[in-house]
């Protein structure tokens, strides 16, 4: 079968049903055609009702996964910012012991410098002390006034120095007094006597 035989037997049918249609007194066709009216209306307000419906349960799907988003987005803010306080909070510990590390460090190196120039001050000190003690005993037949500055009073107080990093006003004045006095000594000593001419 063809198309143009499918058309032609379908032009067929709908002038049948028209007839048929058309035999109807109009009283008839009134009501009928009220009904297929409410029927129709009722089927719109049917679809509209569902499309509501549809549209509000699409609506609060949408707020409860906005919601959940949102509740989501929190919980995720939340976490990170615990543990960047923990982070900080550990890197706090960290360069806090890390500075207590590095006092005590600088702590142990200070009081080593402090011993090694105690020492150093005391070597000096002794190496001054026995070296003008040795001078002394090497001057004290010559110049015996030489040999009181040298032994006397000037090497104490270079001692309390070099040792005790102190010097007070009552060892210069002692000084001066060994020296003025040693130098009145020299004064009244004769003088040295001329090797004999050869």
């Amino acid at each position: 079968m063809n198309t143009d035989d499918a058309d032609s037997l379908l032009a067929a049918e709908a002038h049948r049903l028209a007839a048929q249609w058309a035999a109807v007194p109009p009283e008839v066709l009134k009501p009928v055609l009220a009904a297929a009216q409410a029927e129709r209306a009722l089927r719109s307000k049917e679809t509209v009702l569902r499309l509501r419906l549809n549209y509000e349960l699409e609506k609060e799907r949408i707020q409860a996964e906005k919601a959940e988003g949102e509740r989501q987005a929190r919980a995720e803010r939340e976490a990170a910012e615990r543990e960047a306080g923990a982070e900080i909070k550990a890197a706090e510990r960290e360069a806090h012991a890390e500075i207590k590390a590095g006092e005590r460090e600088a702590a142990a190196q200070i009081e080593q410098l402090r011993h090694r120039r105690h020492v150093v001050n005391v070597t000096v000190g002794a190496v001054i002390s026995i070296a003008l003690l040795g001078a002394g005993v090497a001057v004290v037949g010559s110049a015996p006034w030489l040999s009181v500055i040298l032994c006397g009073p000037s090497l104490l107080a270079l001692a309390k120095v070099f040792v005790l990093h102190r010097s007070d006003p009552e060892d210069m004045k002692l000084l001066a007094r060994a020296s003025g006095s040693a130098g009145n000594a020299a004064a009244q000593a004769s003088p040295p006597q001329q090797p004999p001419a050869p």
